[in-house]
C-alpha cells in the first residue's frame, strides 16, 4: 500500500470517529518505514488505540526487538498482536518471539498473543499439541499477557489446507446457521470495523468488500453504506446461510454434503459466485 494512501484512510476515518487502527497484512514489518510513518500519522491525528498485528520475525536479536519496540512506542503505539502457533512457527523461531515480548515489555506496550487451533483448544491433533508447545515454552512470559486462542476463519488458505483436518457438520445444520457478523464486530448492517487492503477494497469479513477507495474515497463509502445494496451481503444478513444457499442454488451451486461451519460454506458459496458479484467478493490470498 502506498503510505500517503494509508495517511488518507487514517485521516478519512479519524473524521468519522474511530477509536482503533490495527496496522496488520501480511507482514507489515517487512515495512518499518511504513509501519513508522502510519503510527506516528495515527498518533498526530489523536487515534486513541494505535495496534499492530505481526509475526515477531523482526526480533531475531534481543538488541534489535529493545531498538524497534522503544522507536515504535515513542511514535505512539499502544499495542502488539503477536502470531504464535504451529503455522508461524515453522518459520519465525520461539526464541524471537520471547525477544519481542520481553522488547514490548520493557517499551510498555500491551501486548497479546493470538494462537490459532484446529477445533478446540484443548482438542487433541498434531496441529494443537505443537501449538500448545510453544504457548508452554512462554510460560514464565504470559502471566500478565492476553491470549485469544480461536480457530482460524475457514476462509482463504485456511478453508483449502486445513477444513480437512477438522469435523464438519451436515449440510442441513449448516443451513440453520445465522451468520456471525463482521469480522471486527457489529453485524453485517452496522459494522464496528472495516479493513481496507493494498488493492484499495474495503472489506467488512474476509473477502466481502463494501466498496473500493479508487473509486471512491473512505469516506463516501462508509457513509453511504447500505447492506440492502449488495445483494449477497443482504442475503446473509437477512436470512443467514439459507438465504446464501438460495442466492448461489439460483444461479447453479450445489453443495457439498457437510462443511466446517457457516463461514466455510460461504466461503465456497462466494469461490461458485463470484464472477456474478465481482464488486462485492475479492480474492482470498492471505
Amino acid at each position: 500500500m502506498e503510505l500517503e494512501k494509508a495517511k488518507s484512510y487514517v485521516s478519512e476515518a479519524m473524521a468519522l470517529g474511530t477509536g482503533i487502527v490495527c496496522i496488520t497484512g501480511g507482514e507489515p514489518m517487512l515495512y518499518l518505514y511504513f509501519v513508522k510513518e502510519t503510527v506516528s500519522e495515527c498518533n498526530r491525528l489523536s487515534i486513541p488505540e494505535i495496534w499492530l498485528f505481526t509475526n515477531g520475525f523482526w526480533a531475531n536479536n534481543s538488541s534489535r526487538a529493545r531498538t524497534i519496540t522503544e522507536n515504535l512506542k515513542a511514535l505512539g503505539l499502544t499495542k502488539v498482536f503477536l502470531s504464535v502457533d504451529v503455522f508461524h512457527q515453522g518459520y519465525v523461531p520461539i526464541e524471537f518471539i520471547k525477544n519481542a515480548i520481553k522488547a514490548s515489555l520493557k517499551a510498555d506496550l500491551e501486548i497479546c498473543i493470538d494462537a490459532r487451533f484446529i477445533g478446540k483448544a484443548d482438542e487433541n491433533n498434531r496441529y494443537n499439541s505443537a501449538t500448545r508447545s510453544f504457548l508452554e515454552s512462554l510460560e514464565n512470559l504470559l502471566s500478565n499477557i492476553e491470549i485469544t486462542r480461536a480457530q482460524p476463519l475457514f476462509v482463504g488458505r485456511a478453508a483449502e489446507s486445513l477444513s480437512k483436518h477438522v469435523k464438519k457438520k451436515p449440510f442441513s445444520e449448516i443451513l440453520d446457521e445465522k451468520c456471525p457478523g463482521a469480522w471486527a464486530g457489529g453485524t453485517l448492517k452496522s459494522p464496528q470495523g472495516i479493513d481496507v487492503d493494498e488493492f484499495g477494497f474495503v472489506t467488512i469479513c474476509p473477502g466481502i468488500s463494501i466498496g473500493n477507495t479508487y473509486a471512491a474515497s473512505l469516506r463516501e463509502i462508509l457513509e453511504k453504506y447500505d447492506y440492502q445494496n449488495h445483494a449477497v451481503i443482504a442475503a446473509l444478513y437477512d436470512n443467514g446461510m439459507e438465504g446464501l444457499m438460495d442466492l448461489a442454488s439460483s444461479n447453479g451451486f450445489v453443495p457439498e454434503e457437510a462443511y466446517v461451519n457457516g463461514c466455510h460454506f460461504c466461503y465456497e458459496v462466494r469461490k461458485f459466485l463470484r464472477d456474478l458479484f465481482p464488486n462485492v467478493f475479492v480474492f482470498l490470498t492471505r
